[in-house]
């Protein structure tokens, strides 16, 4: 009898928990009881917003496990998102599992008020200045990297070695020569933060602190990564010497109330700072070699590009100046983005019930857009499957519908770093294509295993050094 009893009760909570879809909200995706759509999620979430867009509209409720995480897609959607304000759409609820990466306090975890005045901190280390500054280290280090790595000729996978060279570029442009003493010769910088890379999977979107082993590797490179930034700060505050560079902002930077940072804090930042920045790059950087290399049209007008600007127009320089000149590389970049967006979900959690169209979407409901499927539609971008920079330019100007190009997010959340990194590969690239013949094969295919997609491994290319004239 009692045994039946429980029966009763575990199936009428079980029941409650899978709620029919309410009048007026948008349709709801999952009919499985509890489970909803879950394992399509975990395992293939892409596909499963693709086709839940395809069947149910620019509107709709996926149901994972009780939790409801409504996709708005298409600029007229998308810009609900964007322009919601935090009391309405809170990215601070939404990332709260970015936590064990950035650390607790930081950011996300941190109130309202305090989270504004330290993405300020960050943006203040981003300035003109900086960037100027950041194109002389990208091209030194990178010389030195292919230099020392590369040689003559030889093999590689140009996925790991964008991964080494971008993390290896901004963490130096970040903090300065202190990094590369506090690393030494054998740099393990790049695998721990792969590591916290696959520590961010559709799982962690609702349960971040399961003990599975790819979250086990998270939080132990966490750990190493931070111990070596710590070393860097604490010496730095020992010598009692001012550096020029994002590491001596925020050490320098102050709250309204006029307290400073203290360590852990700077540390937090400078981990989520340089992970923001460098699984773009390194992703995005391998994109770009595949497409223009596939595409010998545009490949032939970036070297052109090289040819006039670098070389003629600046005597070999790689400047800063001669960069923003690179319009055909920079589009390539751009139109990889809005292929192969690292981050393919953008998230909000509904604090107050918003209105679109006809729809109600209820407080406690997570809202995201998807960048990889809404910047593929046939509706906004013409041939929306196709690699074409020329979208870009100014007789077509394709993504200036508001909210149409969203790689770097949108309104006042928008990424701090998209120059410096739209610069950094852009730099990257002017000097191995002035150094080195590459034998790149087919593009490959996405991985979307992981929140931050790039393409599957491996990324196998071959190289020969250019003689010198």
């Amino acid at each position: 009898m009692i045994q039946i009893l429980i029966g009763v009760v575990v199936a009428l909570v079980l029941l409650s928990l899978f709620k029919k879809n309410v009048p007026g909200t948008p349709p709801m995706i999952g009919k499985i009881p509890l489970i909803g759509c879950f394992y399509q999620f975990a395992t293939d979430p892409l596909g499963l917003v693709k086709r839940s867009y395809e069947a149910a509209g620019d509107a709709f409720t996926l149901y994972l496990m009780g939790f409801k995480m409504t996709f708005l897609v298409g600029p007229e959607a998308q810009s609900v998102f964007f322009r919601g304000t935090d009391e309405e759409l809170s990215p601070k609820e939404a990332y709260r599992f970015v936590t064990p990466v950035f650390g607790p306090g930081v950011v996300y975890d941190s109130p309202t008020e305090v989270m504004y005045e330290q993405l300020r901190f960050v943006k203040n280390g981003l300035v003109l200045g900086q960037l100027k500054k950041a194109v002389g280290i990208i091209t030194e280090e990178t010389e030195k990297f292919l230099e020392e790595k590369w040689g003559d000729s030889g093999e590689v996978d140009l996925l790991t070695e964008m991964n080494n060279l971008t993390i290896l570029t901004a963490s130096r442009c970040l903090m300065g020569k202190d990094i590369n003493s506090a690393l030494g010769k054998q740099s393990n910088l790049a695998d721990l933060y792969h590591e916290l890379e696959e520590g961010l999977n559709p799982i962690s979107f609702f349960f971040p602190n399961l003990p599975l082993p790819s979250f086990a590797k998270r939080d132990a490179a966490r750990a190493k990564v931070a111990a070596i930034f710590d070393s860097i700060i604490k010496e730095r505050r020992k010598c009692n010497e001012e550096r020029d560079d994002v590491l001596q902002v925020l050490m320098t930077s102050k709250y309204k109330d006029g307290s400073q940072l203290d360590d852990e804090k700077i540390v937090g930042l400078m981990i989520g700072l340089l992970f923001a920045g460098q699984h773009t790059s390194s992703i995005t950087s391998t994109w770009t070699g595949y497409y223009m290399f596939n595409n010998p049209e545009y490949h032939d007008e970036v070297l052109r590009e090289i040819q006039s600007i670098h070389v003629d127009e600046f005597n070999g320089e790689i400047c800063f100046d001669g960069l923003r000149k690179m319009n055909r590389l920079e589009t390539i970049v751009r139109e990889v983005l809005r292929l192969h967006p690292p981050l393919i979900f953008l998230m909000r959690k509904v604090m107050e019930p918003i209105q679109y169209k006809d729809y109600t979407i209820p407080a406690g409901h997570l809202v995201a857009v998807s960048p990889a499927v809404g910047m593929r539609l046939e509706s906004v971008f013409k041939n929306a499957n196709e690699f074409d920079p020329k979208r870009f330019d100014a007789d077509r100007a394709e993504d200036k519908t508001p909210f149409s190009y969203i790689a770097f997010g949108g309104g006042k959340h928008g990424c701090p770093g998209e120059n410096f990194g739209i610069l950094q590969i852009k730099t990257i690239w002017s000097v191995l294509l002035q150094k080195y013949d590459l034998d790149i094969g087919s593009i490959p295919q996405p991985d979307y295993s992981s929140l931050v997609a790039g393409p599957k491994a491996p990324c196998k290319i071959r190289y020969t050094k250019k003689s010198k004239k």
